[in-house]
């Protein structure tokens, strides 16, 4: 399961009922499945902002916990190299 797909799915099951039907909007606009003017018809201007607010907010906590797995990982194989050499 790539990043965006474990991300898109931890994040839309911390959302309120009115939150994931504009996180499934937003979804739809952003794979191309509706068009700009379909997407601005349908958006609840107000619960659009405190999604797209929320979404970007998990968006770096998932990329810092890429990050921090990504760097266990190379720290590992450091540590694993440094044996071998000896």
């Amino acid at each position: 399961m790539s990043i965006r797909e474990r991300w898109t799915k931890k994040f839309a099951e911390s959302l309120t009922g009115d939150e994931k039907k504009a996180f499934r909007l937003w979804l739809d606009f952003s794979d191309g499945k509706i068009s700009e003017s379909e997407f601005k018809s349908k958006m609840d201007i107000k619960v659009m902002p405190r999604m797209l607010g929320k979404m970007s907010a998990a968006r770096i906590n998932a990329l810092e916990g890429e990050v921090e797995s990504l760097r266990r990982g190379v720290d590992a194989l450091e540590k694993k190299m440094r044996k071998e050499t000896l």
